[in-house]
C-alpha cells in the first residue's frame, strides 16, 4: 500500500489586535486574508493575498447551529487557515448569520481577514418553491440590511441571489446586484443554482453594460452523481455533459462554489444507505416539505443507484491505497475538476476539518473513478499538483446527513 501524506504551509501570524473592552479575545493566529474586490469590466474577479491551502475550502453554515459548540467550531477553523464562510439569510431563518455575527465580535474579527459570502433573495421561502412570492427590489435590499445588520459588518465580500427565478429578467438581477456592489454593501455579486443559459445571459447583459458581472455560480457537484433535482429548484454539474459549460466558467474567470460535494453523506461513509437498505418504494410518496421524510426521499432518490455505489468503491480502494478517507477522495475528486471550483463543507466538529486542508496540493485523476480505473493503475490516481513542505493531519469527516439546512 502506498501512502501520501496531505500537507498545508504553515503561514500563521499574529496579524490583529484585540478590541480593548474585549481582551479575552486576544490570542487569536491567523493567515492572510482572502478579499473579492468589484470585478472590472475584464470579467475577471481580483484576489489579494489569498491564503494558500484553504482559500477553496469554505466553511458552510447550513447546519452551525447544531454544532455542539458552534464559537469553538468556528476558532478551530480560522486556527487552520480557513478564511472563507458561506452563509445565507434561509439558514436558520437567520440563525447562521447570527452565530456567525456574534462570533466575529466576541473573538474580534479584523473584518477584512475574512472572506464572507451571504446568499438571500427568497424571502419567507425555505426550501426554493418556485411560485413564492415574486421578489421586489425593496424586499431584496431589506433583507441584506437584514443580513449586514445580523452579521454586524458594513459589506460582506460576496451576495448571491440565492435562488433564480425565471418569471423575473436577468436584467433586474444584474440591476438589483450592481446596485448592492455601487451601494458598497458587498464587494462582488454571484448566483446560486442558476441554470447555465441563465448566467451566461446575465453575464451578457453585465458586460454588454458595462456592469459588474456575476463572478460566481454555486452550483451542486460531487463524485455521486444526482439522478434527479435534489432540493427544488437547484441545478446540479455533476454530469459529465456539463463538462464544456464548465470549461466557459473557467475560460471567463467565474468561480464555482460548490455545494454537497459529499453527497450528503453518500461519499463521506462508505455503508450508509447500502443497496438492501434503502426502501425504493418510499421514492414516489407525498411528503411535506422540510420534514425528515422529505429530506430522506430526496436525497435517497437523488445519490442512491447503481452507477454512484460503483463509484464510491472506487473512490474507496483509491483511498485505501493512498491512505485516505471516502470523504478526502470525495472532495478531492471537486477539487480537481477544475482551478476555478471551491467546496462548501459542512464541518460540524473540530476535527472534521482536518480532511480538507491541504487536499489542494493533490490531484486526483478523474478517469479512476468514472468508469476507466481498470484502464490505469490505481497507484496513479493521485498526483501531487503542488510542491508542500509540511504535514497536516487527516481524520475523519462525516458530513451531516438529513437534519442539515438544505442548501
Amino acid at each position: 500500500m502506498m501512502h501520501l501524506t496531505i500537507t498545508v504551509p504553515n503561514n500563521t501570524t499574529c496579524t490583529s489586535l484585540c478590541c480593548l473592552l474585549l481582551l479575552s479575545c486576544c490570542g487569536i493566529t491567523t493567515t492572510a486574508a482572502l478579499s473579492f474586490m468589484p470585478p472590472a469590466n475584464d470579467m475577471k474577479t481580483v484576489q489579494m493575498g489569498v491564503p494558500q491551502g484553504s482559500d477553496r475550502v469554505v466553511f458552510g453554515t447550513a447546519a452551525i447551529a447544531q454544532a455542539t459548540d458552534p464559537f469553538g467550531l468556528l476558532d478551530a477553523a480560522y486556527h487552520k487557515g480557513v478564511r472563507r464562510f458561506d452563509l445565507a439569510r434561509t439558514y436558520g431563518s437567520g440563525t447562521s448569520e447570527k452565530i456567525f455575527g456574534e462570533w466575529m465580535t466576541s473573538r474580534c474579527i479584523d473584518r477584512d481577514d475574512v472572506n464572507i459570502i451571504t446568499k438571500g433573495g427568497m424571502g419567507d421561502d425555505k426550501y426554493g418553491d418556485p411560485t413564492r412570492n415574486l421578489l421586489t427590489g425593496s424586499v431584496l435590499m431589506g433583507e441584506v440590511e437584514a443580513s449586514l445588520n445580523t452579521l454586524g459588518t458594513d459589506r460582506v465580500d460576496m451576495y448571491m441571489f440565492h435562488r433564480d427565478d425565471p418569471r423575473l429578467s436577468v436584467e433586474q438581477f444584474v440591476t438589483w446586484a450592481n446596485e448592492i456592489v455601487l451601494a458598497g454593501k458587498a464587494s462582488s455579486w454571484g448566483v446560486s443554482n442558476w441554470s447555465f443559459d441563465r448566467f451566461c445571459e446575465a453575464h451578457r447583459y453585465a458586460v454588454s453594460e458595462g456592469l459588474h458581472p456575476p463572478c460566481a455560480n454555486s452550483p451542486q457537484l460531487s463524485l455521486a452523481v444526482p439522478q434527479c433535482e435534489i432540493w427544488p429548484t437547484t441545478y446540479s454539474i455533476s454530469s459529465q455533459e456539463h463538462e464544456s459549460q464548465i470549461d466557459w466558467y473557467e475560460n471567463n474567470g467565474v468561480e464555482l462554489v460548490c455545494w454537497e460535494v459529499l453527497a450528503k453523506g453518500f461519499m463521506a461513509v462508505p455503508t450508509l444507505w447500502s443497496k438492501e437498505d434503502v426502501d425504493r418504494s418510499t421514492f414516489d410518496k407525498t411528503f411535506e416539505a422540510g420534514t425528515n421524510e422529505w429530506r430522506l426521499q430526496r436525497i435517497q432518490r437523488a445519490y442512491c443507484h447503481l452507477e454512484n455505489y460503483r463509484r464510491r468503491e472506487a473512490a474507496i480502494k483509491i483511498g485505501e491505497e493512498f491512505g485516505l478517507k471516502l470523504p478526502q477522495v470525495a472532495a478531492l475528486y471537486a477539487l480537481s475538476v477544475r482551478d476555478n471550483v471551491s467546496i462548501i463543507c459542512g464541518f460540524l466538529e473540530p476535527e472534521h476539518i482536518d480532511d480538507m486542508i491541504g487536499l489542494e496540493d493533490l490531484l486526483l485523476v478523474k478517469e479512476c473513478v468514472l468508469g476507466d480505473e481498470e484502464q490505469l493503475p490505481i497507484s496513479n490516481c493521485i498526483e501531487t499538483a503542488k510542491s508542500v513542505t509540511e504535514a497536516a493531519p487527516a481524520d475523519a469527516i462525516v458530513d451531516a446527513i438529513v437534519n442539515i439546512g438544505v442548501c
